[in-house]
């Protein structure tokens, strides 16, 4: 017998109410999330416009030491990505560590 679920919601359905999966495009989307506290944003759009409208949206809900990883941050096809997220950081003050997996890692102070 098939499920008539999509793939994705199967994978998330033991999580039960905890998990919510909103479909739509960024940053259009952003303010579906009702999320009041973040403790680990993980950006992997490919794109730097919604990323950054992402990491944007989340900035003040992110708990103190939060994570963010930045996917593509250390890839030269993504350096518009780089540099954005290079400009994030340094209007916030916080540190912006390039990862030896490609990857960016920022904590919220």
């Amino acid at each position: 017998m098939k499920s008539s679920s999509p793939p994705i919601a199967r994978t998330f359905a033991p999580y039960g109410t905890v998990v919510t999966i909103v479909k739509g495009k960024v940053p259009d989307t952003l303010a579906l999330v009702d999320s009041k506290r973040i403790a680990f944003l993980s950006i992997d759009m490919n794109a730097k416009e919604p990323e950054l409208a992402a990491v944007e949206y989340f900035w003040e809900r992110l708990s103190s030491g939060a994570v963010i990883v930045l996917d593509d941050y250390g890839w030269r096809k993504h350096t518009a990505q780089r540099l954005a997220f290079d400009k994030f950081a340094r209007a916030r003050r916080v540190p912006l560590l390039a990862l030896p997996t490609g990857q960016g890692l920022i904590l919220k102070p």
